[in-house]
């Protein structure tokens, strides 16, 4: 409970100290007071800078001391040399939750960044007060428009739970603004994936957590709360530094520990964390179960306007653990009395034929996915479909969100090809009831892993 309380403290801090905040603002700034004050952080905010009496109409201190509010939260952006009596400053004053900024400690090659290290564990083993970092953009929260980055960062109130130890997560990716909520661990001295895990465990504003890990000090106390959370909510993990060199890489990025990949492994698997292969694969099923419901079946239904991507998803589903088989005769019944008599219909349902001798052109894409979405022997729906321009895929946004929203029990994913994919992709990801691919391949491992889940929930 106590962890708790503190996590509460950096994630939902109703009040903060900027030490060492620059007089300097506007582009390339990094300056973390324009940041709250531009996302429209509500909490009192306490800008510590001794060379001015205020910045951007804002009433600064020369010190905490002189702060005659009780503190949540400090955020110490200074060079490193100064940092170990800064957070000695606000341990005396009685602030718990500190974010170290600056890096060159435990990530140094030189024994003064080791030995300033070393003068930070000794307050935070004292129970003086609780760090994250050093080396770290903090923390974010979207729902309450609150970063203690420096860097200016987008965030969504979307229910992902992002534990890394890297600020590009924060930054996000052309797929995704990672941030619904963020810790970014950096050097991980003190706060660590046990006590973010600890936070999202029972919040209500997360459905998934995201885990980028380097390494950590204490595995154990991981798999225990891992353990907890996972049977709750999927807990995705991309362990990097798995190679000689990444390991070392790793070291002089956050100091971490980085191990075996054969253990981390193991320990995944017996936690119930759902280890991703790669980036690109973290990012898909973020969004993916952010977005989808659980599976009730392994039996995937597929529509297609394109005959051979509809075979590709065929081939993608081999050794994934879920398969396009036959339709239930009740739909097949359905889909044949909508065919012409020379199609024979199968799944996946080559759509394309029955469009193209229909009016409304679309009717038929509609009695099909809604004949699939219907069937209750399949666990998900996929369609295959083009973006021929700007008009049809925003069409295809608005159909496909309209159906997922007739059938909220069932998970309804697409491929969308063709010039104006990634901006009809990026159209379904905004309005959060489809979750979109550019390839078949991608789309099926999606759905393999979150029936992995489906079924893991189903047999607890």
């Amino acid at each position: 409970m106590q962890a708790l309380k503190i996590m509460k403290q950096f994630m939902e801090p109703q009040s903060v100290a900027l030490i060492g905040v620059s007089r300097y603002t506007g582009e390339g700034a990094f300056n973390i007071l324009e940041n709250l004050l531009s996302y429209g952080y509500q909490g009192r905010i306490y800008p510590i800078n001794p060379s001015v009496s205020e910045i951007l109409g804002v009433k600064t201190y020369s010190s905490v001391a002189e702060v005659a509010y009780d503190i949540d939260l400090a955020v110490i952006a200074t060079p490193r040399s100064l940092v170990p009596q800064l957070v000695k400053e606000c341990a005396d004053s009685n602030i718990k939750a500190i974010v170290i900024v600056a890096q060159g400690f435990s990530d140094a090659s030189d024994e003064e960044g080791k030995q300033l290290q070393k003068e930070i564990d000794n307050i935070a083993k004292a129970g003086q007060a609780r760090i994250l970092g050093p080396n770290t953009f903090g923390t974010a929260n979207a729902f309450i428009n609150f970063s203690s980055s420096f860097v200016k960062i987008k965030m969504k109130k979307q229910p992902i739970g992002v534990i890394c130890q890297t600020g590009v997560f924060f930054v996000g990716f052309s797929e995704i603004a990672f941030i619904g909520k963020g810790i970014d661990l950096g050097n991980a001295c003190d706060i660590s994936f046990s006590e973010g895990l600890e936070y999202f465990e029972n919040d209500s504003e997360t459905k998934v957590v995201a885990l980028h890990i380097e390494g950590m000090q204490n595995p154990k106390a991981f798999a225990d709360i891992s353990q907890r959370i996972t049977p709750k909510k999927p807990v995705l993990a991309l362990k990097t530094g798995q190679s000689e060199q990444a390991a070392k890489a790793s070291q002089s990025h956050t100091g971490s520990l980085t191990g075996r990949k054969e253990a981390w492994q193991a320990a995944f698997k017996q936690a119930g964390v759902i280890q991703v292969s790669d980036l690109e694969e973290l990012i898909d099923l973020a969004r993916t179960f952010s977005v989808l419901p659980l599976m009730k079946k392994s039996k995937i239904g597929v529509t297609t306007i394109s005959g051979g991507l509809g075979i590709m998803a065929i081939d993608a589903c081999k050794n994934l653990g879920i398969g396009i088989d036959r339709l239930s005769p009740k739909t097949q019944k359905l889909l044949d009395t909508m065919a012409p008599s020379w199609l024979k219909v199968s799944n996946p349902v080559d759509i394309w034929p029955l469009m193209m001798t229909s009016q409304p052109v679309m009717k038929p894409l509609i009695d099909g996915l809604e004949a699939l979405l219907a069937d209750h022997e399949l666990g998900a729906v996929l369609f295959i479909g083009a973006a021929f321009d700007e008009k049809w895929g925003t069409g295809l946004c608005h159909l496909l969100s309209e159906l997922a929203a007739a059938h909220q029990d069932k998970s309804l994913v697409c491929c969308i090809y063709g010039p104006y994919a990634e901006q009809t992709i990026k159209e379904m990801q905004d309005a959060d009831k489809v979750v979109g691919f550019p390839t078949p391949e991608r789309a099926m491992r999606a759905l393999a892993r979150l029936n992995e889940y489906s079924l893991l929930r189903s047999g607890l």
